[in-house]
């Protein structure tokens, strides 16, 4: 048993597939009960929103089939979204809820849960610790996209700069994203 708070930090941190899908289901069952149903045993409506929440902060660029990105059976991405948008995606982030990023900017969380069990993770995004002034991070990859990073750093006081690089390879994205920064 995890609060939101925890899992969030679990999730993006070890950018953790099942966490995504768990968040998911719960925000899920909550929409369905605030538009009065409960027949849909997917995740549809909590993608909707997702996308529809994309459009409102103008991720024009960006769409969402599943909940966690990860590629589709059939071939098809879990998600599109253009290096612009994924950029506009963490300053929404930055400036609405810096808290999501801070976990991110470890090089590793333990976290104990409602249980009582504590869970040492691992930053997915290695290089962490030596990229100066981050904030926040997140790493993505899959055999469609390639290796994607977006980081978030201070370049100098309050001055907040996103780097984004997408369709990279596994290993690659990280000395991409530290060429761009320096």
């Amino acid at each position: 048993v995890w609060t939101l708070e925890k899992l969030l930090a679990f999730t993006l941190v070890a950018s953790s597939n099942d966490g995504a899908s768990a968040i998911a289901a719960v925000a899920n069952a909550q929409l369905q009960k605030n538009i009065g149903t409960s027949t849909a045993r997917d995740k549809s409506i909590f993608i909707a929103q997702m996308n529809k929440n994309a459009l409102a902060i103008g991720l024009t660029q960006t769409t969402f089939q599943n909940e966690n990105g990860l590629d589709a059976a059939e071939g098809g991405s879990g998600g599109y979204g253009s290096a612009r948008d994924m950029a506009m995606l963490f300053e929404y982030v930055f400036r609405k809820h810096p808290q999501l990023l801070l976990p991110t900017s470890f090089g590793g969380l333990e976290l104990r849960s409602e249980s009582g069990i504590v869970h040492h993770v691992a930053n997915t995004n290695q290089d962490v610790l030596t990229i100066p002034g981050i904030i926040g991070s997140k790493t993505g990859y899959t055999d469609l996209a390639g290796g994607n990073l977006v980081v978030i750093v201070d370049i100098g006081i309050g001055h907040p700069v996103v780097v984004v690089v997408l369709g990279s390879t596994r290993e690659g994205r990280f000395s991409d994203v530290k060429q761009l920064i320096a």
